[in-house]
């Protein structure tokens, strides 16, 4: 049974871009669209919406991944189909780079339409805490960019109550709050489905709210926020090894991105500032009390920095 789609306050955006690349898919189009967000928010589900529409039409598509992704003469990319999707962008080997400039540009000759996603914006993307050249990253940016954030808790019990619909799994209202409630990707809340299935015939009788804790013990573990998730998934978005968050280094490439961890290990665990500090190379409570601060004040008068953290916490609440 394929997964629904919902539109939602944090896809609407992008279900539009992909609904318009949709209707016209073969006029001529100078730039791409890039799609980014989170694992689970929903980037694939839409693409394979766009393209198995696509295929009821004739009109040819080149979907690739991105980690596939070699050499032009060695891969299955076509350069005259109507359509390219090159999914998860922040996998694409640096080697193949330029293959993929040069793809560009020819279709952009051409007029011909792109879409590519990945987790994190154009800018954002590189390996190992080195940026994907610009020459590249420009080119992504150069259309429209379009972000997908994390399903709030509300969004997530309307999917639910569709999930369980066309699964014809009757749940009450309370199962549905408690499971909105602790459980948070896409993916997450179709397997809880698939999983409140089996443990319904296991029981012989409706799950209900008091059955939840013990079953979803390891999801729950596995999605709270700890110092270590906290720490690498900044590290990500700011492209630093999260190991030199750890060390004494104050270099300016390191220094914001520890700031941010200590801030938000401050708002989304239960750790002591001497905990934190201790994590973060040993550092004394003061240390990360001026940095949490720092950030709140940074947070009201930088928007993008403001955008960077808020999309952060979303993703580890």
């Amino acid at each position: 049974m394929p997964t629904p789609f919902l539109t939602t306050p944090e896809n609407r955006s992008a279900h539009a871009a992909c609904q318009d690349l949709l209707q016209h898919v073969t006029e001529p189009q100078a730039n791409p669209l890039f799609l980014h967000g989170p694992s689970g928010t929903g980037k694939t589900l839409l693409v394979r919406m766009l393209v198995d529409e696509l295929q009821q039409r004739p009109v040819s598509v080149c979907l690739m991944s991105a980690s596939d992704f070699a050499d032009l003469e060695d891969t299955h990319y076509d350069p005259d189909a109507t359509l390219w999707v090159l999914e998860d962008m922040q996998h694409l080997p640096r080697h193949s780079i330029e293959r993929v400039v040069q793809a560009i540009d020819e279709r952009l000759r051409c007029r011909l339409p792109m879409l590519f996603t990945a987790r994190v914006g154009p800018g954002e993307l590189g390996h190992r805490g080195v940026a994907f050249p610009r020459r590249l990253t420009t080119r992504l940016a150069g259309g429209l960019v379009v972000a997908l954030t994390p399903l709030q808790r509300g969004s997530r019990r309307k999917l639910l109550a569709l999930l369980a619909e066309q699964g014809r799994l009757t749940l009450a209202n309370d199962v549905l709050d408690w499971l909105a409630e602790h459980l948070v990707g896409g993916r997450e809340l179709e397997g809880a489905i698939t999983q409140l299935h089996l443990l319904h015939k296991l029981l012989q009788k409706p799950v209900s709210v008091a059955d939840l804790p013990k079953h979803f013990e390891a999801q729950q573990e596995a999605n709270a926020p700890t110092v270590e998730r906290i720490a690498e998934h900044v590290s990500g978005y700011f492209r630093v090894e999260p190991k030199r968050l750890r060390s004494g280094r104050r270099s300016r490439d390191v220094l914001l991105p520890r700031q941010v961890s200590m801030y938000l290990a401050r708002q989304l665990t239960g750790l002591s500032l001497e905990q934190i500090g201790r994590y973060f190379g040993g550092r004394d409570h003061k240390t990360v009390q001026h940095a949490c601060k720092k950030v709140e004040r940074a947070m009201q008068t930088d928007e993008t920095l403001s955008g960077t953290v808020r999309q952060i916490h979303a993703e580890l609440a």
